[in-house]
Parts: C-alpha cells; sequence; structure tokens
C-alpha cells in the first residue's frame, strides 16, 4: 500500500511532506519531515492533527505555511517543525466549514493566497504575521473571483480572476483594495481569455 507521499519541500535543513499512514486502523495523511534518514522520518503534530491532509507547503516568515484540515475545516496552518509548533493561523471560515486556502504566494513581505470566508466567496487574501484579511471582493458578494496564477513581477503580484463581468482575466494588485485592478480585458466582454502559466522572462511577464 502507498504512502503517496507528495509536496515535496525543504524547510530549516530538513524535508517535509504529506504522507498517508495507518493511525487506530484508519488512514491519515499527515506532515511528515525527514533528515535523509530512517529513524529521522517523523510525523508532526500531535495527536489531535496527525490527520491535516497538508497542501501548499510554503515558507514565509521562518516559518512553513499550508492548508491543514481539522475539526475547523480546511483552514491555513503553520508549523516550526515541532508538535507544538503546528498550529492553525486562524479560522478564516468559522466553525468546521472550509475556507479552502490555495495558491499561498510570497509577496511582499506577506503571505498572499485565496480563500472563502462563507460570505464573499473565493477571493484573495493576505497573512502579515499578525493579520488576515481579505485584499478585495473582486467579484462582489458571494460569488467566487478565483484567483490563480499568483506571480510576483515588477513590484507587484499578478494573477487571473473573474469579476463577473469580463470573465477571467489578468489582474494584478499592490497588496490593497484600491490596488487592486484588473490588467486588461484581453478578450473584451464576459468572455474569459483565461491567462495561466504565469512567468517572468527577460523582464516581461
Amino acid at each position: 500500500i502507498s504512502s503517496e507521499p507528495f509536496d515535496l519541500t525543504v524547510y530549516n535543513g530538513e524535508l517535509y511532506f504529506q504522507a498517508k499512514t495507518t493511525n487506530y486502523n484508519t488512514w491519515w495523511y499527515g506532515l511528515w519531515k525527514t533528515d535523509g534518514t530512517a529513524n529521522g522520518t517523523i510525523t508532526v503534530g500531535n495527536n489531535s492533527n496527525y490527520n491535516l491532509w497538508p497542501t501548499e507547503l510554503t515558507i514565509y516568515n521562518g516559518e512553513l505555511y499550508f492548508a491543514g484540515f481539522s475539526d475547523t475545516g480546511d483552514e491555513l496552518w503553520k508549523t516550526d517543525g515541532t508538535d507544538n509548533g503546528t498550529s492553525m493561523v486562524t479560522d478564516i471560515n468559522p466553525g468546521s466549514a472550509d475556507s479552502s486556502p490555495s495558491k499561498l504566494t510570497v509577496y511582499n513581505g506577506e503571505l498572499y493566497f485565496r480563500a472563502d470566508d462563507g460570505t464573499n466567496g473565493l477571493e484573495l487574501w493576505k497573512y502579515d504575521g499578525t493579520w488576515t484579511s481579505m485584499v478585495a471582493d473582486i467579484n462582489p458578494g458571494s460569488a467566487d473571483s478565483l484567483p490563480t496564477e499568483l506571480t510576483v513581477y515588477n513590484g507587484e503580484l499578478y494573477f487571473s480572476a473573474n469579476d463577473g463581468t469580463h470573465g477571467i482575466e489578468l489582474w494584478k494588485t499592490d497588496g490593497t483594495a484600491t490596488g487592486t485592478i484588473m490588467v486588461t480585458d484581453i478578450t473584451s466582454g464576459s468572455i474569459s481569455s483565461e491567462p495561466f502559466d504565469l512567468t517572468v522572462y527577460n523582464g516581461e511577464l
């Protein structure tokens, strides 16, 4: 039976990843780390968060951040590599509902990602090491703007998103609501141009 290790990420001199194991005769997907030896390949976290299903492993501010699952749903977590230092950052979608954080990207000293607070749909969020906040409600109300392809370029953060009017187009942000704007309506009107695979090359995006 496979352990299915994936999302391999180097952090603090060790290799972190998600892997499947058994616990009390149940398959659990936990956060693991290794120093390259069998004895040094161990789970990270205590009995209450073994089944984290950690994804999107991203280093920020000296710690390892990820999307993790617990009784509060799928939320933003972090670890310093110790059991006691593994905890949820904040319950963005209160209670057991999922905020489903993804596309974690470090920009301008903050951690950006998309998430759903249960009110505004999947929108662009950020964490500054203390506070978690929505950058902008790009698709107003409960509809999703589905920001993706987060890419840092020329001092701003570029991404694809849908504002509900122009379809999926190229956007950028400087980290403020007023500075979150559509770059251009590549396919005019409500039809999406669907820009993806954003890549910086030779000073251009």
